[in-house]
Order: structure tokens, then C-alpha cells, then sequence
């Protein structure tokens, strides 16, 4: 009988050690499912901080490309209302 108790007791120990093992690795998994979530958000953040980057990219070109023309058709019209040669009319 006491064996029996005894090997229950062991049991019983043996048990608990392994569910204090596999709590600490859950606590350590979710620690890194944490970290990744974290990591992933941003990546997800960052990602839509270059769509964003770009988008901006492409308005600044379309303004510059506006104000270029705008500057070359104000350096066609002035010269042909200021020649360069005054003195060759």
C-alpha cells in the first residue's frame, strides 16, 4: 500500500514539473507571438507608409512637371516679345 502511494506521490510530482515546463514555454511562445504581431504590424505600417511615400512622389512630379511647362512657355513667349538682339531689327 505505502508503495503504491508512494509511486502515486512520484506521479503526482513528476506531473506538476512537466505543467510548470510546458507553462514557461507558453509563456515564452507567447511572448514571441507577441513580438511577432508587433513586428507585424510594423511591416504593415511601414508598408503603407511607402505606398503613401510613393503617392506623394507622384503629385510632386505632376506639380514640377506643371510649373516646367509653365516656365518653358514663359521663356518661349518672352522670347519671341524680347528678342535676345535688340539691335538686330
Amino acid at each position: 500500500m505505502y508503495t503504491k502511494i508512494k509511486r502515486l506521490e512520484d506521479l503526482v510530482v513528476s506531473k506538476l514539473s512537466l505543467i510548470k515546463k510546458l507553462e514557461e514555454e507558453n509563456a515564452d511562445l507567447t511572448q514571441q507571438v507577441k513580438a511577432l504581431v508587433a513586428d507585424r504590424a510594423k511591416i504593415i505600417k511601414n508598408a503603407a507608409g511607402v505606398r503613401e511615400l510613393s503617392e506623394f512622389k507622384s503629385r510632386i512630379r505632376k506639380k514640377l512637371s506643371r510649373v516646367t511647362a509653365r516656365i518653358d512657355k514663359a521663356i518661349t513667349l518672352q522670347d519671341t516679345l524680347f528678342p535676345e538682339d535688340p539691335d538686330a531689327e
